[in-house]
């Protein structure tokens, strides 16, 4: 893994686990140990999915730049529907009381947020090139600025 996506991961992982702990003690307070097992349940579920998916990107575009896309795009597509289905197990199962769903749902979501809001901010500020520079063929005409056809 290079430099530059373990500064990435880093960066996202960070608020996400300031999100999560914010989460964990309000559900907590609000819901007792139900809550704060939700959210946490959330944060770890929001944790695995970003950081597997991460690190199975980054290692995908060392052996073949031209995969990021595909690679990301199919990570996310996985990531949805996991959660997705997560969340519908969840709210019509009755028989889920070791854990506040309502808490898991709230962490997920913002526990989403933070990591995607942290990844942003990651690339952003980052001063590191997405591509790499070809150089181009200077034909002899064009030291002096003027194009020649």
């Amino acid at each position: 893994m290079q430099e530059h996506d373990a500064k990435v991961l880093r960066g996202a992982a960070i608020p996400t686990l300031i999100v999560g702990a914010g989460c964990t003690a309000v559900f907590s307070a609000i819901s007792g140990v139900p809550g704060a097992i939700g959210a946490v349940v959330a944060l770890l579920l929001v944790l695995a999915f970003f950081g597997v998916s991460g690190f199975v990107v980054a290692k995908i575009t060392k052996r073949n730049p031209d995969l990021f896309m595909p690679a990301t795009l199919g990570g996310f597509l996985v990531k949805a529907v996991v959660l997705a289905v997560a969340l519908v197990l969840l709210r019509g199962s009755d028989s889920v009381t070791w854990m506040d769903t309502t808490a898991f749902a709230a962490g997920a979501l913002l526990g989403v947020i933070a990591w995607l809001a942290g990844h942003v901010r990651v690339i952003a500020t980052s001063k590191s090139l997405h591509v790499d520079p070809v150089p181009s063929a200077v034909s002899p005409g064009a030291e002096s600025g003027h194009e020649t056809t």
